[in-house]
């Protein structure tokens, strides 16, 4: 296959299309200078931590203990950064988006793969979401008033509804991601409150009759944490327009090492200590262990309700940008359209995406049910998508070379390993699915 003719083939009408599109309507980010590799670090880690800070501890118990988990944990943030790396070795300023930069180094195909990808894991990240602060306004009220189920104006799809479109509806509809920087950084504030709860509520109370997990029941559980690994880390396709929106290489690196350790110590946190307070007992989401609910445990429901409120519309603008980039009569037709039509565009983008992850949102009955199917994707865009961008970034220059020999060889591992993470966690998520039915023992309504 020669995809330096396809991609050639693609520059001078879908590539250029795409990305005079982006400049000229704003789809993606403002000039280089516009941001600080302090917000951008901000950004990714908004986008990264949340479900999957509540998920992890559940997911240490599922994989067998603390031990084995955690050097599962350190392999993932390894390859994790390795992509970040690739990120940087084949793209440049001109690319806007993730699907750009794939369609860029692999063709228009890969490009309909990824965007398509792009779209599915954002919208079900976007359903997690709802599903989260239900939970958590579910749990608020719960403090106040154990039997306000009772009331039709409590019920958790009326104030999922109704708190969600005075505080997310109107950030969903911003033309570059540089507007969401301050609510993003408010996002990360408030998450830092409940990586900080977790150990203090640990080393207060210090349990002794917790039950741990030193081994997995059977050696496939450890793969069990995989997907949730994922999820926790998968910031790559937020993480490209950020890039765009600095100065230069050295502020994306700043901001990956920096979002990126923030990300390892806060889930390491949380999951160390948040295992050895609830042992084998822990809930999918671990807020709702706490029983009962103190004023400490309070203040963390509602840190993340706030940090939900603001990364859901970074997410949405993500998978906007992918919905217009899917086809070539969008991409091609957006050239054309004025600035109104445009506006138009993303205003009916916007409200359908809006309201149908909303109601879809009715129908999960917990988080773990999404984070499962979602890891599954997440592995898509840290393995698969840049281990290919790599591969033809390599073959396109190809010399013979022990750099190039090296580098094609880690290409083809994250393919191979982000294949086999895929469709591993997608069979185990299907057969637990399938034979389990376990519920949560803390639901409220």
């Amino acid at each position: 296959m020669d995809v330096q003719s396809d991609t050639s083939a693609i520059v001078d009408d879908e590539n250029l299309a795409l990305l005079n599109s982006d400049n000229e309507l704003d789809v993606s980010v403002t000039p280089r200078s516009s941001m600080s590799w302090i917000m951008a670090a901000g950004l990714i880690v908004n986008a990264a931590m949340g479900a999957g800070l509540l998920n992890i501890v559940k997911a240490y118990d599922d994989a067998g203990g603390i031990f084995i988990s955690s050097i599962l944990h350190g392999v993932v943030v390894i390859l994790v950064l390795g992509a970040y790396a690739i990120l940087f070795v084949c793209s440049d300023q001109s690319i806007s988006s993730y699907e750009t930069f794939v369609l860029m180094k692999c063709g228009k195909v890969w490009q309909r793969i990824c965007s398509a990808c792009i779209i599915l894991y954002m919208y079900g990240l976007s359903i997690t979401f709802f599903i989260i602060i239900g939970d958590q306004l579910d749990r608020f009220l719960t403090f106040f008033d154990p039997l306000f189920c009772r009331h039709w104006y409590f019920d958790r799809r009326f104030t999922i509804a109704i708190t969600s479109l005075l505080l997310i509806f109107p950030l969903c509809f911003s033309k570059t991601i540089k507007f969401l920087q301050i609510p993003s950084m408010l996002g990360v504030l408030a998450i830092i409150y409940v990586v900080i709860m977790v150990p203090i509520e640990y080393f207060i109370k210090k349990p002794t009759d917790v039950s741990l997990k030193t081994s997995p029941e059977s050696w496939t559980d450890i793969f069990l944490v995989l997907p949730t690994m994922c999820f926790c880390y998968q910031a790559h396709v937020n993480a490209v327009p950020v890039f765009v929106a600095l100065k230069s290489r050295a502020d994306c690196i700043k901001a990956t090492l920096a979002s990126t350790i923030v990300l390892i110590l806060s889930y390491c946190f949380v999951a160390i200590c948040g295992y050895l307070t609830f042992g084998t007992k822990v809930d999918h989401d671990i807020l709702m262990s706490y029983q009962p609910i103190s004023a400490a445990v309070l203040i963390a429901i509602i840190m993340v309700a706030i940090k939900t409120y603001t990364a859901y519309p970074v997410n949405l603008f993500c998978g906007r940008t992918a919905i217009e980039s899917l086809s070539n009569e969008s991409t091609t037709s957006l050239i054309a359209t004025n600035q109104r039509q445009s506006a138009y565009r993303r205003i009916l983008i916007v409200c359908l995406w809006f309201f149908s992850t909303l109601a879809g949102a009715v129908f999960l009955p917990n988080i773990s049910v999404a984070i499962h199917y979602l890891g599954a994707l997440a592995a898509s865009f840290i393995f698969i998508f840049p281990g290919l961008c790599l591969y033809f970034h390599i073959e396109e220059q190809w010399i013979n070379s022990w750099g190039n020999i090296i580098s094609i060889s880690i290409a083809i591992f994250y393919v191979a390993i982000g294949v086999f993470v895929t469709v591993l966690t997608l069979l185990q998520s299907l057969i637990s699915d399938i034979t389990a039915n376990e519920t949560s023992e803390t639901k409220t309504c």
